[in-house]
């Protein structure tokens, strides 16, 4: 029986095999790194998968089903009484006790201490859903700690009254009732039977284990989490550490390599090296510094939403509510935009101390010696030679090595041939990437339409009864349970926004990187290849560094590639 994959467990326990791998290399051929990351998370926390919610509602079977970890207790009468972390292939799984118990109040705190540090939080509950404690609780996780954007639901048990379509549709119907502002489906909800899924591991009988397995919906729970990943781009805290081994593997191979027989050509490839950790150095920086831009405008909107709804029921009228939230909706406006100009001029800026560190390369003793030297030898009839001229092989990344070989724009200098095009055209274009048209509010997708002008506050979608919160015999809890909905509307409006504009910002930069810095560094790495070609009687030991760099290459395309195929 085929058993689906969670995608960011197998990428991960992949990272840390090869992590391991390079670390072996490096010493059997005794060469010293002294940057060599520890971890694949070198840079960064684990990622971290909490499984929170109802006491005894299977978060450890879940979680057992998943990981196939066989130390986990599970069954009838286990209870999780403190907080168990797990190592699966080097993520950090959480499993919590149970919340808003009667029996143990002392694990709220617990749970909350892991919930700050999750990076994907798992909520289960069983198909009997939330009693008042445990609603209470998810709502406080979805709104007042903004968690719904890291938030799987799982509806767990489903055996019990029968995983079925029409099951899951009545279940559906009573979610809304506490998951509102959001839908069930905005929470990624999904129903499971894991206790199924565990029973068919161990069935003979291939047609009752296929049934267990169908029944337990397992598939659709890691599609579910898949999807969460790709979406947040948890992926890519990978490759980071992975292009870092590529780049060590790349500065150690050149130690070990024979000459192709031609010094002229050992030192373009030099000249080629050099000019992919330039480009491959800022790469990295505009990265780091584009999220810290667009997570800092992320958490002023959610700040924003926070304050607004706390202050909201101080104005005197419904005119002073309405100002009040269009001056919040300017001012989430004005967020958006400075975050795209903060950004853009970050671009412009790294991008630019780029371009001058290539023109100081290309304007070198080094780069002029070997400019002349190919200069004077292009029609001296070397093969070797006439193939790099003739496939342009140091001209797309800065100055032009041979001018006479490329036309009128052959003399232009540092990134203006990025890419073979003038690199101010892609700097000057960085909106396109980032999105003038990009407004945060088109991620609140429970917006209604409402009249501004009439008596309700359509910007969110939220309605104040100012005139029947004047009379005297209005329903005290009405007024409240009022109060509370509008204001959680208000919330869950202005955190949907700021999860749009992370999703947007992360998506745009690595457009941007995968189309210009990542696609020269493809391009230098592919010529590089052609050079090392050309070697004969390679040492072992280099042999073994390209076989190692070729993996790590592999690796980090087929990350992208499914991310890229989860995006579609």
């Amino acid at each position: 029986m085929k058993q689906e994959i969670v995608s960011i467990s197998d990428w991960t326990q992949k990272s840390e095999l090869l992590l391991q791998k390079v670390k072996d290399v490096l010493e059997q051929v005794g060469y010293k790194e002294s940057s060599l990351p520890t971890s694949v998370f070198d840079i960064e926390k684990p990622i971290s998968i909490v499984f929170v919610g109802q006491f005894s509602a299977g978060k450890s079977t879940i979680i057992k089903a998943l990981t196939g970890i066989e130390d986990i207790e599970i069954g009838e009468g286990i209870k999780t009484m403190e907080t168990h972390s797990y190592d699966w292939n080097g993520i950090e799984v959480v499993d919590t006790p149970g919340i808003k118990t009667t029996i143990r109040p002392d694990h709220d705190e617990i749970s909350y201490k892991a919930i700050a540090r999750a990076d994907m939080l798992v909520y289960v509950v069983t198909e009997e859903l939330f009693d008042d404690l445990v609603g209470q609780n998810f709502r406080k996780l979805l709104l007042e700690k903004d968690k719904a954007a890291e938030m799987i639901l799982v509806v767990n048990k489903m055996a019990d009254i029968g995983n079925t379509e029409e099951n899951r549709m009545v279940k559906l119907k009573d979610l809304e009732k506490v998951t509102t502002p959001y839908s069930p489906a905005d929470l990624r909800t999904v129903f499971v039977d894991a206790e199924s899924y565990i029973d068919s591991l161990s069935e003979d009988d291939p047609d009752i284990a296929e049934e267990l397995k169908e029944r337990s919906n397992y598939d659709q729970l890691v599609e579910t989490l898949n999807e969460f990943v790709a979406d947040k781009g948890i992926s890519s805290r990978l490759t980071t550490v992975l292009y870092k081994l590529f780049d060590i593997l790349q500065g150690a191979i050149p130690h070990f390599q024979s000459s192709t027989g031609d010094d002229d050509v050992d030192a373009v490839e030099e000249h080629m090296l050099r000019e992919r950790y330039i480009i491959s150095q800022t790469s990295w920086r505009i990265e780091s510094a584009v999220k810290a831009i667009y997570e800092s405008a992320s958490s002023e909107i959610r700040d924003k939403g926070r304050s607004i709804a706390n202050d909201i029921y101080d104005c005197s009228d419904e005119s002073a509510a309405e100002a009040m939230l269009e001056k919040a909706y300017s001012d989430v406006n004005e967020i958006s935009s400075r975050c795209e100009k903060d950004v853009v001029a970050k671009i412009e800026e790294l991008t630019t101390d780029c371009q001058a560190q290539l023109d100081d390369f290309y304007n070198s003793d080094f780069s002029n010696a070997l400019r002349f030297r190919l200069g004077k030898r292009k029609d001296g009839g070397n093969a070797i030679i006439n193939q790099i001229l003739k496939t342009d092989w140091i001209a797309q990344g800065s100055s032009k090595i041979i001018a006479n070989t490329t036309g009128a724009n052959a003399a232009a200098n540092g990134l203006k041939a990025f890419s073979g095009s003038n690199a101010h055209e892609w700097v000057l274009n960085i909106g396109h990437y980032f999105g003038h048209s990009f407004k945060p509010w088109e991620a609140v997708k429970w917006v209604k339409k409402i009249n501004i002008a009439g008596k309700a506050l359509g910007v969110f979608g939220v309605v104040f009864s100012w005139g029947m919160q004047a009379k005297e015999d209005i329903d005290e809890d009405r007024r409240n349970r009022e109060i509370r909905d509008n204001r959680e509307k208000l919330r869950a409006g202005f955190n949907d926004a700021a999860n749009g504009l992370v999703i947007h910002y992360n998506n745009a930069m690595n457009e941007l990187l995968n189309e210009n810095y990542r696609k020269r560094i493809g391009e230098i790495d592919n010529k590089i290849l052609d050079i090392r070609a050309l070697r004969k009687n390679k040492s072992d030991a280099c042999n073994l560094l390209e076989a190692t760099q070729n993996e790590c290459r592999q690796l980090i395309s087929d990350i992208h590639r499914e991310s890229i195929s989860q995006d579609a």
